[in-house]
């Protein structure tokens, strides 16, 4: 899918983890960063990448559900990481919504990753040029409430600026869910 607008790359300034694009040069994995999404604001992820997804978990909430939001919005959380190859910036992100398949939640199931929506969004000279959509895996982020081998879960994304790709993978327990792998072409 492809999409050309302008959009206020500024804002991409005012989320942080956002600001501080990774240094592609160095090539190494990097941790998604979390956001919630339940007080609305201008960013990036809200306004370009997940905009749709979180009207659906609002209009979930306020006519199914038949609950006040209050001016905010539903709950809708994501993991991201952003990467500056010149006049481009790449985010990689994926967002834990109803559209996920969690897996199993008994109190006998071990933690595994939710499989949920994932968008790959490239943005060159203000305007977004793609919009790439995919599912990758959720975990949580550290969260002190999880089981001590589950306090290091994450998901993790690699930007190769000279295969043009971005990479993408998951651990839980501390060892790679091979089902997790993805490489993703930016061309």
């Amino acid at each position: 899918m492809r999409f050309k607008f302008t959009a206020p790359i500024v804002a991409l300034l005012a989320i942080p983890g956002l600001a501080v694009a990774q240094n592609q040069a160095a090539g190494g994995w990097q941790a998604m960063s979390y956001y919630s999404f339940q007080i609305p604001s201008n960013d990036p992820l809200q306004t370009l990448v997940w905009p749709d997804v979180i009207r659906e978990a609002n209009a979930y909430v306020t006519t199914e559900l038949k609950r006040p939001l209050g001016g905010k919005n539903a709950l809708v959380t994501a993991l991201a990481s952003t990467y500056r190859d010149g006049s481009r910036t790449i985010i990689v992100s994926t967002a834990l919504s109803r559209a996920c398949d969690s897996g199993a939640n008994d109190k006998g199931a071990e933690i595994e990753p939710s499989i949920c929506p994932l968008r790959v969004v490239t943005i060159e000279n203000g305007k977004v040029t793609s919009i790439k959509s995919d599912t990758g895996c959720y975990t949580d982020h550290a969260d002190p409430d999880l089981p001590a081998k589950n306090r290091n879960d994450n998901s993790y994304t690699r930007y190769d600026p000279a295969a043009g790709t971005i990479s993408f993978r998951t651990t839980i327990g501390g060892r790679d869910v091979p089902s997790c792998a993805r490489v993703y072409s930016l061309k």
